[in-house]
């Protein structure tokens, strides 16, 4: 049965069709991919020149279809009071296929055994026959096609073989994929905490790799100890009991390497759990970024992954070294086993002829393949394989949320949407809404939800994509309803002044908007659904009030009566609604000042991986002198050299031993068989060992160049495929790529020696030599123009993968509470369908140019065999047996040598793609030669001077001539609405990008002094407040530059250490990741108490108290005022109340001043922005607002002594 296959955009090439199955020789000869190489050659490779995968090879077919075995499993366990195995899963969805893959791979290994046999018929021809007996020149023309036609059969073999395993490997980590994401969407606040983003996106990037790896090798489990017993039988045959000393030598080999695969799974699991913990580092630096920044951490985190990373290559390299000491065995195994056996075949007294050597060189060829390559590999996969299947299978058995209510239709208005009663659950508020959610279990009572519901998270959640496509999350544009709703959530001025309105493109995590905003897509999407039910859970924390006023107001307009409406704020009476405290200073609609950019299409390279590459990755890990000494120490050239002079020299033994002594023959032979397995143990751990390191290098250079890149490096490159380089790229750096260039180096040298050596014997043989390799690397740069595209398209479709997860995750109350799963998961497969296409087509090239070359060498081998014969007058046996050996072994290394080379410049992309992250741009240095005084800032004084700030170059200002002096311990309100430019004035301030004009404090240009110094003088509480999953001390005190009094004295002012005091651990408590086992209010309380640790002479507080109830924000205001008395306090504020105390108030619109003077004046203008601001709250609200804090409003001659 034929498939058909086809462009994404036929116009631009004709339908092409593949072959389903195995049929027509991979529908003729993978003739279906030369015009995408003929394509590559013009122009670089695009997503939309990929073909589309097959039907059978999608994520959600091989997903449901392995889920369903999975689900028939655990039900299976369970009824037998059983753990459920996911290898018997694996076994009854894919085992039947892979087994008849062992057909293939069964009749390949058995041609490579005939192979030797029909060489030595046609040696034994030369060596006994007479060259004009017809009847031996038949049969040996017979043997000479039975030569031909089973080098065409391995050829085909071998590629169906490869075919199908790869194919199938593929197929079980898309089903694997699937699942994760499939359970990861489904797991409960429980499991949440035993696991880490992290966590799974190791599992998608490395784990679910092994399936890819293990396919390929499984078979040789059974296929290399049945091949070794009927080569043992063959050997016998032909030189007798010498044999078993050759075999014994190899037989030595394989407990070692079974001892070698239990070690390997060892390494492993503590590999991948150390890979774990950097992975979640990572995703909680790129997350935090800017708090880091802002606090100056970049070092402690810097030393914090830098030592995880170094207990990961730890381990990393025991198994590197293992790898180097299997490489290293399977290249000294034949010289190991042919010294060991001819030296005992001698010693026994028995003439070495020519048939004898070849055959018996030949079928130890062969023999070294599968048992000390192929074995070896195959055990080392399975023990890395089963960690991984372990791994998988704990995450998938992890408990999943259960939802006691179901949310069912409302059938009439009387009846109750939500009935609770004896309820008992823990936590803080927001514990309400996650019961009726069902994300919470609660231990008594009951609680039934009767209609659909609508949810608003307290933490607004976007997903990159058009602010239509947030409010709408997969529901139909209806115009009306829409419009509506972009009026009840305060949207329609924002979208007015966005360039492609409610098109706009929203940036990872939101970059592309302000908190407010991102509040009010989040409010707009909750209303926008059809519910019954709506929870909003504190929306509107980050939002000024104005739009609060409106916002509130429209949204009960909209929903009318007949639906239940919760709004969790955080207040204790009614005399404190948000709504009550408006900061929005004008009607002159929102500024786009500070909209960041969108997000950028992923870099790719162009054309070959450069020589700066190459240079940058070999000499990371070792110093130039090293390499040239590793290059140069060719050993591999005297190995062959060694193996090549042994048969040469056994060609007539019998004369030689007329002239010379056996002794000194074995002498120097055992001399050059042990000088070149010494050093080939030797080089091949040194290159592992170098190779590895490197990779730690550029680790931590990628790491610390990421670290110290601008914000807005952030804002335009999503999460996932951050942390991508910083996993699948690693990895195969890590892994991968130090194995393939070992064996292509050593093969290389091999093939120089051998060639060498041939030459010195026949010189002819040069002759159709160069015209090959002329061939090969035609092949190779043909095929490496293409492949370098596509493996580099194959890294970029990779980064979609997780950044869909990672935002899943972020995202999962309000994904579950709106029932989307179904369309995150087909997101998700979308993503991992383009993924395959650049995965199956990069297999499939890989085939193309393979298949080529090995049909190239056939035609070779063919025409040596037959010109073997056609010229037999004049050849000697060993002449011939030489020749027709190296036609065979070298050829076949040959070409695998140019396969390998192609496969190390694709692999070199990761590097690539890893040196080009070490080379970003950086921030200003974190220290200069200027330092400030050691009490800088003594006073605390601020000035800007015509300071205007961009967070890009060709981006628009987001401030415009800024000019203010906030004087030493002076309190100064920042309102505005929300895109104002509060938030870009603390930018500017910690020069998160460089500020235009002159920023001072107590008289130093901040712009002249080290971003350290600066940075580290301030203190900034932020409006989302970040913890790390590491002890409370560490998120307090990274340095350690504090007692335990101090850090029990600072989380007792804010009101915190009760509630550290009951946690198991204490201080030395681990925090869940982000934070999550405290709430948004602690969270916020604690950031509060770095900055009373810190004991800055400047504080900035970014709407801080956004998430914390008004009797705790008062705690807090109060904290402040006493504990920064002596401090310049910038606070920016949506709440009134929290600044109207202040002694001046700075009002921002579109990244201009406004009014800058203390409240008592500024309320006196009643056609000012606060003045108005007031009045928005309602005559009543204004009243009692001004009422409770008359005494704090100074009059202006108190005013004017701050320089008004």
């Amino acid at each position: 049965s034929v498939k058909y296959h086809k462009y994404k955009k036929p116009s631009k090439l004709f339908l092409l069709f593949i072959v389903k199955r195995h049929e027509y020789f991979l529908s003729f000869y993978f003739s279906w991919l030369t015009p995408l190489l003929q394509l590559g050659q013009k122009r670089r490779l695009e997503e939309n020149d990929m073909y589309s995968i097959l039907k059978e090879d999608q994520s959600e077919a091989l997903g449901e279809e392995l889920q369903r075995f999975w689900d028939r499993e655990v039900r299976h366990a369970t009824k037998e009071l059983l753990k459920p195995k996911l290898t018997r899963v694996l076994i009854k969805c894919y085992g039947r296929s892979y087994v008849m893959a062992g057909i293939f791979v069964f009749f390949l290994e058995t041609i490579k055994v005939i192979q030797p046999l029909l060489l030595g018929k046609i040696i034994l021809f030369f060596e006994n026959g007479d060259p004009d007996d017809q009847r031996s020149l038949g049969m040996a023309y017979v043997y000479a096609a039975a030569m031909s036609i089973s080098t065409l059969g391995l050829t085909i073999l071998q590629h169906l073989y490869y075919y199908h395993v790869l194919r199938t490997g593929m197929r079980i980590r898309v089903a694997m994929c699937h699942m994760i994401y499939r359970k990861a969407l489904r797991l409960s606040a429980k499991s949440m905490g035993q696991t880490t983003t992290g966590q799974i996106v190791n599992l998608l990037s490395n784990d679910v790799n092994r399936f890819d790896e293990i396919t390929l090798n499984l078979h040789y489990l059974w296929v290399g100890p049945l091949q070794a017993v009927v080569i043992i039988v063959f050997l016998w045959y032909e030189i007798g009991a010498s044999c078993l000393a050759g075999v014994a030598a190899i037989a030595l080999m394989m407990p070692i390497q079974t001892w070698f695969g239990k070690l390997f799974g060892i390494f492993r699991s503590k590999t991948a759990v150390l890979t774990d913990n950097r992975i979640r580092i990572m995703n909680e630096v790129v997350s935090g970024i800017r708090i880091i920044k802002m606090y100056a951490w970049e070092k402690p985190f810097s030393a914090l992954v830098t030592e995880v990373r170094r207990k990961e290559i730890h381990q990393i390299l025991k198994s590197s070294y293992l790898r180097g000491l299997n490489m290293a065995s399977f290249f000294a195994s034949s010289k190991i086993t042919v010294f060991v056996t001819f030296t005992v075949y001698a010693l026994l007294g028995n003439t070495i002829t020519a048939s004898s050597v070849f055959v018996t060189a030949s079928l130890y060829g062969t023999i070294k393949l599968t048992v000390t390559l192929f074995f070896p590999l195959a055990i080392e996969k399975l023990s890395e394989t089963v960690v991984s299947i372990r791994r998988i299978k704990n995450f998938l058995v992890l408990e999943e949320l259960e939802r006691k209510n179901l949310a069912l239709p409302l059938e009439g208005k009387m009846e109750n949407a939500i009935e609770i009663e004896a309820l008992t659950c823990y936590w803080d508020k927001s514990s309400l809404l996650s019961a009726i959610l069902g994300e919470l279990p609660y231990d008594t009572g009951t609680l039934k939800v009767i209609g659909q519901i609508s949810y608003a998270a307290q933490q607004p959640w976007v997903f990159p994509g058009t602010i239509r496509s947030n409010i709408l999350f997969g529901k139909q544009l209806n115009p009306k309803k829409y419009e509506r709703v972009l009026r009840a959530c305060a949207l329609k001025k924002d979208l007015q002044l966005f360039p492609d309105g409610d098109l706009t493109l929203i940036g990872d995590r939101g970059a592309t908007l302000s908190g407010g905003q991102k509040a009010r897509v989040n409010l707009a999407r909750a209303v926008y659904q059809d519910a019954d039910i709506y929870l909003l859970d504190d929306p509107l924390s980050a939002v000024d009030a104005e739009s609060s006023v409106l916002i509130i107001f429209h949204v009960n307009c909209f929903n009318s009566i007949q639906f239940s409406f919760i709004y969790m704020e955080l207040f204790q009476s009614n005399s404190h609604k948000r709504a009550e405290t408006p900061s929005y200073l004008s009607k002159s609609g929102v500024s786009v000042v500070e909209v960041a950019q969108t997000i950028t299409e992923e870099t790719r390279a162009e054309g070959n991986v450069s020589g700066h590459v190459y240079l940058k990755y070999f000499t990371a890990g070792c110093n130039t002198l090293v390499l040239m000494v590793i290059i140069l120490a060719g050993e591999e050239f005297s190995n062959s050299t060694a193996t090549a002079v042994s048969v040469d020299s056994g060609m007539d033994v019998t004369s030689s031993f007329r002239k010379f002594d056996l002794t000194f023959y074995l002498g120097i032979y055992s001399g050059l068989t042990a000088a070149a397995v010494v050093f080939g143990f030797a080089r091949s751990l040194v290159i592992f060992h170098g190779l590895v390191r490197s990779a730690q290098t550029l680790h931590n250079s990628m790491f610390s160049a990421v670290l110290h890149t601008p914000v807005t490096f952030f804002d335009v490159n999503p999460i996932g495929r951050i942390l991508n380089r910083f996993s699948k790229d690693v990895s195969q750096m890590d892994s991968m790529l130090p194995i393939t260039f070992v064996d292509f180096y050593q093969l290389f040298l091999q093939n120089a020696g051998v060639i060498a050596v041939a030459a010195s014997v026949i010189p002819l043989i040069l002759i159709p030599v160069v015209p090959l390799l002329i061939i090969f690397l035609y092949l190779r740069s043909f095929y490496l123009r293409t492949s370098r595209d596509v493996k580099r398209l194959e890294s970029t479709t990779r980064s979609p993968v997780f950044s869909h997860l990672s935002l899943s995750l972020q995202g999962l109350s309000t994904i579950r509470a709106l029932k989307a799963e179904e369309r995150l998961k087909k997101a998700f497969d979308a993503h991992q369908d383009l993924h395959s296409e650049a995965w199956f087509l990069f297999l499939m090239t890989s085939r193309w140019f393979a298949l080529r070359l090995d049909s190239i060498c056939s035609i070779f081998i063919t025409l040596t065999a037959f010109g073997c014969v056609l010229l037999r007058h004049g050849l000697e046996a060993g002449e011939v047996g030489l020749v027709l050996t190296y036609a065979v072994t070298l050829i076949g290394n040959f070409q695998w040598t140019v396969r390998q080379s192609a496969e190390v410049e694709n692999m070199m992309t990761s590097v690539e793609r890893v040196v080009e992250y070490t080379e970003l741009k950086s921030e200003a240095p974190l220290e200069t030669q200027k330092r400030p005084p050691p009490d800088w800032p003594s006073q605390g004084m601020i000035t800007f001077d015509r300071v205007n700030f961009f967070y890009s170059k060709d981006g628009p200002p987001v401030l415009k001539d800024i000019n203010a002096t906030f004087q030493p311990k002076e309190k100064v309100g920042i309102v505005g609405r929300t895109g104002a430019g509060k938030s870009s004035l603390v930018s500017a301030l910690f020069r998160l990008a460089e500020p235009q004009g002159k920023i001072y404090i107590d008289g130093i240009v901040t712009s002249e002094i080290g971003l350290h110094d600066l940075r580290q003088k301030m203190s900034i509480i932020p409006q989302d407040p970040v913890l790390f999953t590491d002890s409370v001390r560490k998120n307090l005190d990274p340095f350690n530059q504090h007692t335990d009094e101090d850090l029990w004295k600072a989380l007792e002012e804010v009101q915190m250490k009760s509630v550290v005091e009951e946690l198991p651990g204490k201080l030395e408590t681990v925090l869940a990741e982000s934070g999550s086992n405290f709430s948004m209010g602690q969270r916020q309380l604690l950031c509060l108490a770095r900055a009373v640790l810190r004991k800055n002479r400047i504080l900035i507080i970014d709407e801080a108290t956004a998430n914390v109830d008004p009797r705790t924000d008062e705690l807090i205001q109060k904290t402040i005022r006493e504990k920064f008395r002596d401090c310049t306090v910038l606070t920016i504020a949506h709440r009134l109340n929290t600044i109207i105390d202040s002694d001046r108030i700075l009002v921002l619109d579109s990244g201009t001043i406004q009014e800058l003077d203390c409240p008592f004046t500024l309320l006196q203008n009643k056609e000012g922005a606060l003045y108005k601001m007031v009045q928005e709250m309602g005559q009543a609200e204004a009243a009692a607002l001004l009422e409770s804090h008359r005494e704090l409003l100074l009059p202006p001659t108190v005013c004017n002594d701050w320089g008004v």
